[in-house]
């Protein structure tokens, strides 16, 4: 249940652009960008740009990469769309539906991750629950998981 690539799924290419994302976002630069203040408060660091993260469960890493807009959206870069919101101050949690195809571009289901995390200036370390749904949406699998992202 990796969510970059998994067995009997297709290898993505860049060219390939999953059914699940709703709405282009650039993806080239790098975001310092903080979330807007209350009045008179000060900003805070926010997570708004463009991440590499390392995914880890049940043993295993891989690598991925997750875009987060100022509006909320998050992007699982290649497939994958859902929304990010701050819980307090340099903490935030974030969710994202992504689809698997089997080879043939039919739908197998979808993966559905959950994630608290903690910023601390260009990193965030985050775990949650990923969840693992056949193509009727029945739970197939679920399993802890925790990211470290890296600003790119």
């Amino acid at each position: 249940m990796k969510r970059s690539a998994d067995t009997g799924r297709r290898r993505r290419t860049p060219a390939v652009v999953a059914a699940a994302v709703l709405a282009a976002v650039p993806m080239t630069g790098t975001s310092t960008a903080v979330a807007p203040a209350e009045a008179g408060a000060p900003a805070a660091a926010s997570p708004v740009g463009r991440w590499a993260l390392k995914v880890s469960f049940e043993g295993h890493t891989y690598d991925s990469t997750v875009q987060f807009t100022p509006g909320g959206t998050a992007f699982i870069v290649g497939g994958g769309a859902g929304r990010w919101s701050r819980t307090g101050d340099g903490r935030f949690t974030f969710r994202i539906a992504e689809p698997m195809w089997s080879e043939k571009g039919d739908y197998l289901g979808q993966v559905s991750v959950e994630q608290s995390a903690r910023l601390t200036g260009d990193t965030f370390t985050s775990s949650g629950v990923s969840r693992q749904y056949d193509a009727d949406d029945v739970l197939t699998r679920s399993v802890q998981a925790h990211d470290t992202g890296t600003r790119s």
